[in-house]
């Protein structure tokens, strides 16, 4: 007999409907952050093209425009802290929809008034905005969700942020980079409007001490014949054993908060050191560089759909496997694509130096020519290992960890390290590539995938089918034995408050 944590997450799709109207309502702004991402891919190849007439941009600035989104982003992570406690996740999400627009049409003017510093201002505001929205819209779907599923729902904002490079790569490959802006940059007008019709996340109505509008919004999300007594009990309990102090200060020395922010920085750190932005902001230059046969731009647009689809496979399982599973497979096979590819290059680069001493030795070169497909492949098994696992379970942990009160700064700092993280790898990549060889780079983000393995294994507490009161209690109380223990597999039956 199935019990109730088994069920299939939208087995009673019905009830749930509301919660997935308003998880895919805020995962919007994620669908920005994908479009952001995905426009240089697309866009760059064209601006540094020799037969550019217009807005032709050097290497480095090149460099400097791509990885600009992510060094922006973590600033924008950190002020959004404050409107979103002050005003809500919701008004915060309906209202970063107005730069999202006004920072894509100023790109796309850029190329008709010729200038580049209005594409660099773009390119800044939209950077802002991409970290605005990662904290933003995760807390917004986990705070909303109840837990039998809350994994699938925090899974979703991972798949809109592959829908949104996918959308950016193909509309990238049939237009002109500056039209490109224009019609992406209308698809922010979808998360504005949607957001007005959504209700404001219960917890954070109850911390601010509107409890008929937060059972209001619980009855809303949980279904017109649901008891939310129960639940709406524990937020406020919840709610009232926080500390008031939430400054900086509060949680650098106390360990109940450090421990969770710990082990979602550490997520953070690998999931970025995994290379996965260096692919997917350099897709068609990587392929161009590895000597595929398949054309650049087809190989970004096959790379994205199969990332889209594996994410939205990962929302299914995240909450029947458990998160530690996933992360474990994830990493695991994301090393060994990672490697193959790694071998691929260093083979490629030898023959071409016996070539260039033997001019009469071409087999080799022939045989690597028909192997043109191999870093496709391999690219292809990356994303699909990084999306069932390290594509959404991050962010998805960094929704559950932390306590109510702090929810937002902690959930702010975990991001905007996150996307320091995004920035030194999509800024040193180039130049990585150059000096050590993208072979060595590779092979160096596979020691990186095998190490979050280690740490997954060893550091990662289980919070599947957890509450968020439960997992916070868990952090608020470490007993002597387990706080020992911190860095220790905790297995579910082991610990009577996760019962």
């Amino acid at each position: 007999m199935k019990t109730r944590k088994n069920l299939p997450p939208f087995k009673n799709w019905q009830k749930v409907a509301p919660q997935i109207v308003c998880a895919t309502s805020a995962s919007w702004a994620m669908l920005c952050t994908g479009l952001v991402r995905g426009w240089s891919s697309s866009a760059i190849p064209q601006l540094t093209a020799q037969n550019n007439e217009t807005l032709y941009i050097e290497q480095e600035e090149a460099a400097w425009i791509t990885s600009l989104p992510p060094l922006c982003a973590i600033f924008g992570s950190l002020l959004i802290a404050f409107p979103m406690e002050m005003y809500g996740r919701r008004m915060t999400l309906a209202t970063i929809s107005i730069p999202y627009i006004l920072g894509f049409y100023l790109m796309g003017l850029s190329y008709y008034v010729k200038s580049t510093s209005l594409l660099f201002i773009g390119r800044v505001i939209t950077g802002l905005l991409t970290g605005a929205s990662t904290p933003t819209s995760q807390i917004y779907v986990s705070e909303c969700s109840s837990p039998r599923i809350r994994g699938a729902l925090g899974s979703f904002t991972a798949t809109f942020l592959s829908l949104g490079i996918v959308i950016a790569y193909i509309v990238g490959a049939f237009v002109e980079w500056q039209i490109l802006c224009f019609l992406i940059g209308s698809l922010p007008i979808v998360l504005g409007l949607a957001m007005l019709f959504m209700p404001e996340t219960p917890s954070w109505l109850v911390a601010h001490n509107q409890e008929p509008q937060a059972k209001v919004a619980l009855q809303k999300l949980r279904g017109k014949y649901t008891d939310i007594e129960p639940e709406l009990q524990r937020m406020k309990t919840n709610g009232n054993s926080q500390m008031l102090d939430v400054s900086y200060a509060n949680i650098l020395t106390s360990s109940h908060l450090m421990k969770p922010l710990f082990i979602s920085m550490a997520l953070m750190f690998f999931q970025q050191f995994s290379g996965i932005n260096a692919i997917v902001f350099y897709s068609a230059s990587i392929f161009q560089e590895a000597g595929s046969s398949v054309d650049r731009f087809m190989s970004s647009i096959m790379i994205g759909i199969v990332q889209l689809v594996f994410t939205m496979i990962s929302a299914l399982l995240v909450d029947r496997s458990g998160r530690r599973l996933l992360l474990m497979i994830s990493g695991t096979f994301m090393a060994i694509s990672l490697i193959g590819l790694s071998a691929f290059v260093y083979l490629k680069n030898a023959w071409e130096e016996i070539t260039v001493v033997d001019e009469s030795n071409s087999s080799g070169s022939f045989v690597i020519s028909e192997l043109g497909w191999l870093p496709l492949l391999c690219l292809v098994s990356f994303i699909i290992a990084y999306s069932i696992g390290f594509g959404a379970v991050p962010q998805l942990i960094m929704g559950e960890l932390f306590p109510l009160e702090y929810r937002h700064r902690l959930g702010t700092i975990s991001a905007s390290f996150g996307l320091s993280c995004t920035f030194i790898v999509v800024r040193t990549f180039p130049e990585m590539a150059a000096t050590m060889g993208i072979g060595s780079v590779y092979g160096l983000y596979a020691a990186c995938c095998l190490t979050a393995v280690l740490f997954v294994a060893f550091c990662l507490p289980e919070t599947k089918g957890k509450t968020l009161e439960e997992i916070n209690r868990f952090f608020g109380h470490p007993s002597k034995d387990t706080a020992s223990q911190t860095c220790s597999p905790l297995p579910e039956k082991s610990i009577p408050v996760f019962e």
